[in-house]
């Protein structure tokens, strides 16, 4: 699987795409990423604050920057195709 086409902020560990907010590694196919419906919700990194590979502040840019995009130009967002996540 790879990233949503439409990358619109990538940082160390996260990147800002189509789809929401995503882990940049494959490693964890998909387990962390954030469909953008859910951006606004309270605790997203709830699941990952104990995981030792865990960046929260390039985690916190990344949520920063797909609420931001949201807010200015939601059309922006699609759903993947079929090979993207």
């Amino acid at each position: 699987m790879v990233l949503h086409r439409d990358v619109f902020w990538l940082g160390k560990q996260w990147a800002v795409t189509g789809y929401g907010i995503q882990a940049v590694s494959q490693k964890y196919n998909m387990k962390f990423d954030i469909e953008v419906s859910q951006i606004w919700n309270e605790d997203l990194d709830a699941l990952m604050r104990d995981e030792p590979w865990f960046d929260a502040a390039d985690f916190a840019q990344a949520v920063d920057r797909a609420r931001q995009r949201a807010a200015e130009a939601p059309l922006t967002f699609k759903p993947p195709l079929s090979d993207e996540r």
